[in-house]
């Protein structure tokens, strides 16, 4: 099939129409824009790399990942050339039509993760649709279930549905969902600030029993499933303890509840495994997966093992959920994960980059605490030690001094009481899992000159953070 050419547009007027950008255009479209937009304009990635830049021609590395989806790189060559391919062929189909990359993915995806997770629902939107499909089909294998438990500080999506699964942010969020009562939730094992004040080493994971007795007495109706992130993103770059998993797999099988990872973030290399089901070695009843999926295109995927009452045709579908150029594009992204073996660098860089972290934790008194795996890694800034203060203000400072110095790092999710944030002040790092040693380096030495100038904050800096933030949080 030949190459496509423009039919009403220029091709110099489809050019301009990607490329340039008025100062007018840009404030008018953040007066009308009803979510908050980032000063930034980034325009271009540096093909298969952790570079982009600004409207403004600045270059970053790219500690982010873009909420840590770009595994494979910024445009990477070898996804972008598949989808120019399908675009092609196909571009859209309604959901019960399969497609040659649909067939394919579909059988691609029983293949790769540990448990038997054999059956597959895709969809156009991400992590939250499939957790919604996941909960939809506990429902339907437990007649008559319709409860389910999350963990404290978990995130699983902004949907009506999903939102009450996940951590409740007052002030910020300004309802709760729908479906609130549908809901239970259990301390996660946040080994750090133990949720019963006890040592990792002697406490031999007695959070398995609150997870027990929120299973016992929190519901007041049968529980469906459980969902659970086996490593806590937004809420704070978290593992769970050795054992902990399996201790709460086998709590689902006595009580006959439906277990339910939500690896939106883990999955495809970034832990240094093709998953954390791989890395625990405790697989799943179902699997909610997403972002480095497509490799920058919008998909996401449900993972159930065999044995399970399917969907009928009304109860999952999406108009735009058998999109054969996500597909195309998720193919190419697991070859390339794959192919490059993208989880062994991501071990091997982490490892490296735990250990640089090791040092400057040494040297600075305002790390209070460093997480892994791989690539997922959390660095808990705190004011003291011994106290374990959160250093929220000087966290916020970290990201705005980073960026300036051309690298982009991001925060854990904030905590709201009383109308004030009590957390987030965990700084991540998740690049895209083909950085250089040069880049992350260069990333490193960024960060020690954050940590040394968050150090020096004062109290009246502090508090000119604060009071800037809750004014750019108030509604309008």
């Amino acid at each position: 099939m030949t190459a496509f050419q423009p039919e009403v547009l220029s091709e110099e007027e489809v050019e301009q129409l990607l490329t340039q950008v008025t100062g007018e255009e840009i404030a008018q479209a953040r007066e009308l824009s009803l979510t908050p937009l980032k000063e930034q304009i980034l325009f271009e990635g540096v093909p298969g790399t952790a570079i982009v830049r600004d409207s403004t021609g600045k270059e970053y590395i790219d500690c982010t990942a873009q909420a840590w989806t770009l595994n494979s790189g910024y445009c990477n060559p070898d996804i972008l050339y598949t989808v120019a391919q399908q675009m092609k062929h196909l571009t859209h189909v309604r959901y019960g039509y399969p497609t040659i990359p649909r067939i394919k993915l579909t059988n691609r995806l029983s293949e790769l993760f540990p448990g038997n997770l054999r059956q597959v629902a895709l969809n156009n939107e991400g992590g939250g649709f499939a957790l919604e499909a996941a909960m939809k089909l506990a429902m339907i294998n437990r007649p008559g279930a319709s409860t389910f438990l999350t963990a404290w500080r978990g995130y699983h999506g902004a949907s009506l549905a999903t939102i009450p699964a996940s951590h409740y942010m007052p002030y910020l969020t300004r309802f709760t969902g729908y479906g609130l009562e549908h809901y239970v939730k259990f301390p996660y094992p946040y080994c750090y600030r133990c949720p019963v004040g006890l040592e990792r080493e002697t406490c031999s994971l007695a959070c398995l029993q609150l997870v027990e007795g929120a299973i016992k007495y929190g519901a007041n109706t049968p529980v469906a499933g459980l969902i659970i992130e086996p490593i806590q993103g937004p809420g704070g770059m978290i593992p769970t303890p050795d054992g902990y998993l399996a201790g709460v797999k086998e709590l689902c099988r006595q009580y006959g509840i439906y277990l339910i990872y939500d690896e939106a973030q883990t999955t495809f290399g970034r832990v240094g495994a093709m998953s954390a089901a791989e890395l625990y070695g405790v697989a799943p009843d179902m699997m909610a997966l997403t972002k480095a999926l497509g490799g920058g295109f919008p998909i996401g995927a449900l993972l159930v093992r065999e044995g399970l009452k399917r969907f009928t045709e009304a109860e999952e579908h999406t108009t735009f959920g058998s999109n054969p150029v996500m597909m195309a594009a998720a193919l190419a992204s697991i070859e390339v994960v794959l192919r490059k073996d993208l989880a062994g660098r991501a071990k091997r860089l982490g490892e490296q980059v735990t250990a640089r972290l090791e040092e400057l934790q040494d040297k600075y008194e305002i790390i209070g605490d460093i997480r892994g795996p791989g690539l997922f890694i959390g660095i808990e800034l705190v004011e003291d030690r011994e106290s374990k203060e959160p250093a929220f203000e000087r966290a916020i400072a970290f990201l705005e001094i980073a960026m300036q110095l051309g690298v982009i790092f991001d925060v854990d999710m904030p905590d709201i009481a009383a109308g004030l944030p009590t957390r987030r002040n965990v700084i991540k790092i998740k690049p895209v899992l083909t950085i250089t040693d040069e880049q992350m380096e260069q990333a490193m030495q960024v960060f020690e000159i954050c940590l040394q100038k968050v150090s020096a904050l004062s109290d009246e800096e502090k508090g000119d953070i604060m009071q800037k933030l809750m004014a750019q949080a108030l509604p309008t």
